[in-house]
């Protein structure tokens, strides 16, 4: 799987975490206070940055998560089983969804499709009704025609 740019941007970030860190305790040991304070403010501007850039990137998701609407909503029980999107091929957690896709006369079932293929679709949700409900609007539908006629 390809690392995303901020995988990378983070494990960079840790490294010269380490590298740093390493050099604040070098200093400390050799007995070289300037080593030591220019590692250890270079080491702490490292940990910041990399403490902004991960709640960037939380945020980000909360925000492009919240306009999806296929997603569980908040207090939302779902299972913990998981799933491969049968069009983007990577595993997903419940609920998936099943859709047919039609084009120029040819048709294609896809029985379980993420919530983000389905956002990207731009697919809008769909209300579910229960089977008393629609009985009682075929009998209304029923007797609207009867009065009709």
């Amino acid at each position: 799987m390809r690392n995303s740019d901020a995988d990378i941007a983070i494990d960079v970030l840790n490294k010269l975490i380490a590298q740093e860190l390493g050099a604040a305790s070098a200093g400390m040991r050799f007995g070289d206070r300037p080593l030591e304070e220019s590692a250890s403010i270079r080491y702490h501007a490292y940990l910041t940055a990399k403490d902004e850039i991960t709640k960037a990137l939380a945020d980000a998701v909360e925000e492009r998560d919240a306009e999806n609407p296929f997603l569980p909503q908040r207090d939302e029980l779902v299972t913990q089983d998981m799933h491969t999107c049968d069009l983007c091929g990577r595993w997903c957690s419940s609920p998936v969804y099943s859709i047919g896709l039609i084009y120029g006369g040819q048709a294609k079932t896809f029985t379980e499709v993420c919530a983000d293929c389905m956002w990207r679709l731009k697919f809008s949700p769909v209300r579910t009704i229960s089977l008393d409900a629609y009985r009682l609007f075929e009998q209304w539908r029923l007797s609207q025609s009867e009065a009709g006629e």
